[in-house]
């Protein structure tokens, strides 16, 4: 149970929990409750990514974080971080330290390479699912000279996690209904979410009219190979191996790879 919040802190809880019901969308929902948490909980940087088997962290949004510190977790780190795929099993909001002993955790390379080099010292994690699809995470962390985080944080962090994750399952589902019915919006937030370039995307458009790659390279006056290497381009970026996969995909039945 939390203990008595003040004035102050109860002001900070309302603001971001009015946010979970007032922001309509994912990413700003992420942006605007991070400043506010921080406050909060008395923590020095935040970030929020939202993870999948086939991508890994993605779609960031973070705090008082260098940005070519951050492209680099994205890059490499995040693919030799020995705490966060411990933290996103834990169901609830947790301490780095109760999935890895402190000694072990600042031998790392990820703290010494990366973590260290924003000042990141002691961090806690929550990780918001809806089934078993990633829905999106709070990554709170003080610096070296602050002292770290009390069970009472860790109570706060998962109390506003909760209401994180379901607002942004609600959200999630007003999207999927609006995809349902309307299969143009549905394929252009899909291309969004994949990083597919403009001339990936006409040539998606032509796929998904039903066209073969000599009728796709005529319309949009490109050699048949060419069309190959985007429709090659496309499988890499959204994980499928083939055509028929690549429509389930954007037909939305295999958003939880």
């Amino acid at each position: 149970m939390l203990t008595t919040l003040s004035a102050r802190e109860t002001n900070l809880l309302l603001a971001i929990m009015q946010d979970m019901i007032a922001v309509q969308d994912a990413d700003e929902l992420r942006n605007r409750i991070g400043t506010p948490l921080l406050d909060l909980l008395k923590a020095d940087f935040f970030a929020s990514y939202v993870w999948s088997r086939s991508d890994g962290d993605t779609s960031g949004v973070f705090l008082n974080m260098d940005a070519s510190n951050l492209a680099a977790y994205e890059d490499h780190f995040q693919y030799c971080d020995p705490i966060t795929p411990r933290l996103r099993l834990c169901g609830r909001a947790t301490h780095v330290d109760q999935v890895m002993s402190r000694d072990e955790f600042l031998r790392t390379e990820f703290y010494n390479d990366f973590l260290a080099r924003d000042g990141l010292h002691h961090g806690m994690n929550f990780h918001a699912f809806a089934g078993s699809g990633h829905l999106g995470d709070l990554r709170i962390w003080r610096g070296r000279k602050r002292a770290t985080f009390q069970q009472r944080d860790l109570e706060l962090l998962n109390a506003i996690g909760t209401a994180f994750g379901k607002a942004l399952e609600n959200l999630k589902q007003v999207e999927e209904k609006l995809d349902r019915a309307d299969p143009g919006r549905r394929l252009e937030n899909w291309t969004v979410r994949h990083g597919l370039t403009a001339r990936e995307q006409d040539v998606l458009h032509l796929l998904c009219e039903g066209l073969r790659d000599r009728d796709i390279a005529a319309t949009l006056g490109v050699s048949a190979t060419t069309v190959r290497s985007h429709v090659k381009a496309i499988f890499q970026k959204s994980g499928t191996t083939s055509r028929s996969a690549l429509i389930a995909s954007i037909n939305g039945q295999m958003r939880m790879q």
